[in-house]
């Protein structure tokens, strides 16, 4: 018998669902540029779409896939986590080669494996965390065009800062969601948000239990303007609570958002 390294814990074998299928949890990362975000759409080409075409074409199964969450047009992710079911007996390594062989070359699937039958890639979600990423510059270098917001304009970044570290904590995000949100509840906690300058980049970190539509791009955008001095301190405060889409910033381009990493 082999000793054990003190607190391992042996993996019980997994159960298929009560159907006889596996759970399959995919983890994707993928330039979102030539993408209509995630949800399938009839007229254009989405990251749902493609993952549940190339699916169907491995396994001659057509299914359902459940992504972590919406992506807007133009988004990017380097940690999409979806799940579906299947019938399929392919193993989840030679399924995550033989996707990444018919996947066009800016999707990727990172990782895949068996899941437990409950585990589903949005409700299961503890946190999600996103990067807005802005350049300074007088000149993008083009290689960083797909990635990051070119905004050439003088910026105090220590009110930036400052005005950032408002934003964890539990608040109605109303001003920050999209003009004329369907959503009924505005209320999210933020459990971090940093803001970063490396040389002429300036990195938008910001853990969530969930975002509203164009949240992360709205208070990027906000806070580029309380750098300008267009938006004080006060009037930044007050945007929690008077709950006005019109009083807060502009909404950063989509193409400066990236999903990093959901957490379970």
């Amino acid at each position: 018998m082999q000793d054990r390294k003190p607190g391992h814990q042996t993996r019980k074998p997994l159960k298929p669902d009560p159907g006889g299928k596996r759970n399959i949890r995919l983890t994707l990362a993928y330039d979102g540029t030539a993408y209509h975000g995630w949800q399938i759409q009839d007229d254009a080409p989405t990251l749902q779409g493609l993952l549940s075409d190339s699916i169907a074409r491995i396994t001659g199964e057509r299914v359902s896939v459940t992504g972590s969450g919406r992506t807007d047009a133009g988004t990017h992710a380097r940690g999409l986590v979806a799940n579906f079911f299947t019938s399929s007996r392919i193993e989840p390594g030679r399924l995550m080669r033989a996707l990444n062989g018919v996947l066009p070359r800016d999707v990727r699937v990172m990782s895949a494996r068996r899941a437990a039958p409950d585990f589903h890639a949005r409700k299961s979600a503890v946190s999600k965390i996103y990067q807005y990423r802005i350049y300074t510059g007088p000149v993008l270098p083009p290689h960083l065009l797909r990635e990051y917001f070119h905004y050439p304009f003088p910026v105090d970044v220590e009110k930036m800062t400052q005005a950032a570290r408002l934003f964890p904590g539990e608040h109605d995000f109303a001003s920050f969601a999209k003009a004329n949100t369907a959503a009924v509840n505005t209320v999210r906690r933020i459990f971090r948000c940093d803001l970063q300058k490396k040389g002429r980049r300036l990195l938008l970190t910001v853990e969530g239990n969930g975002f509203l539509h164009h949240m992360v791009r709205n208070m990027a955008g906000t806070l580029l303007e309380v750098g300008r001095g267009t938006i004080g301190p006060g009037d930044f405060r007050d945007l929690f609570r008077k709950r006005d889409r019109t009083l807060a910033g502009f909404t950063a381009p989509a193409r400066g958002l990236v999903l990093l990493k959901v957490k379970y």
